[in-house]
């Protein structure tokens, strides 16, 4: 139990066919789709962060996560650029490490359509973002809270947290969290989602 989070990462990573998503809204779809056993719906207009009232505040309020430690969440968020064609979809993994560093910790899968896929940001392969601003199993909150806040007041971020894809500047945060599930039931229906792919 002490690593489950981390074997839930490590058993959604191992799936070819979710590694191969190739455009950023298929992330959330299949992602939760395998998570949850079915396809989550966005039937809400979520949480929303707008950048003219953002405040770091807002943020944190955002990343918190009321599940036990023994349990997970797929997060679908939503980014709108100051300019009204640039959006992009990603998933946030909330889950509990039971190891350094010890508490809530996140994992961040994306794609880009057109740019790259969602192994080649695993990978870390040009155009997807590389460096500190890469992909990484673990980030913590404090970084993750960075990475909006980034988002949102700065111009070159759009580029150093998704990749060679463009710049922009994020106008707007729309955040869907879909229910509570245990990481043992995730990693079951993640495992059920790989059997049926596989046939």
């Amino acid at each position: 139990m002490s690593n489950s989070g981390r074997k839930l990462i490590d058993t959604i990573l191992s799936h070819k066919k979710l590694m191969g998503i190739l455009n950023c809204p298929a992330v959330s779809v299949e992602i939760g789709h395998a998570i949850y056993g079915k396809v989550q719906n966005d039937l809400s207009s979520g949480e929303v962060i707008k950048k003219e009232v953002f405040t770091q505040g807002k943020i944190n309020n955002l990343l918190g996560f009321i599940g036990a430690n023994s349990e997970t969440a797929v997060w679908h968020f939503l980014l709108e650029g100051v300019r009204a064609t640039t959006i992009h979809h990603f998933v946030v993994i909330p889950w509990y490490q039971h190891e350094h560093p010890w508490g809530r910790v996140y994992t961040v899968l994306m794609a880009y359509e057109g740019k790259y896929s969602l192994d080649q940001y695993i990978s870390r392969k040009l155009p997807a973002p590389t460096g500190c601003y890469g992909y990484k199993t673990v980030w913590t909150a404090t970084e993750l809270g960075k990475m909006f806040s980034d988002l949102l007041t700065h111009s070159n971020a759009w580029e150093q947290y998704f990749g060679l894809v463009g710049q922009s500047q994020a106008n707007k945060i729309s955040c869907w969290k879909y229910k509570v599930i245990s990481v043992e039931s995730a990693i079951a229906n993640v495992n059920r989602y790989i059997s049926i792919a596989s046939t």
